[in-house]
């Protein structure tokens, strides 16, 4: 192990990202249209909603969501992160 132990921290963010997975994957159409009237939200929602859950495993589902956080629309993140 390094100079520093970051598995406290490491175990947060994972539970964070399953967290987060979990609620995705539990989003209604309805409740989509309810978080993001605009329909290009929408649809990028249902992008990152659709690669997570073609990630076959857990691992796989976070790091695409790891991934996505960085690149997907200040709206939608924000939406995103409230599921925590």
């Amino acid at each position: 192990m390094g100079k520093y132990d970051l598995s406290k921290e490491a175990e947060e963010t994972d539970k964070e990202l399953s967290n987060i997975i979990v609620k995705l994957g539990a989003l209604s159409e309805a409740r989509i249209t309810d978080l993001l009237p605009k329909r290009t939200d929408q649809d990028e929602l249902a992008r990152l909603i659709k690669a997570v859950n073609m990630a076959t495993s857990e691992n796989q589902k976070k790091a695409v969501l790891s991934e996505s956080l960085g690149s997907i629309s200040a709206v939608v993140k924000d939406v995103v992160l409230k599921l925590v």
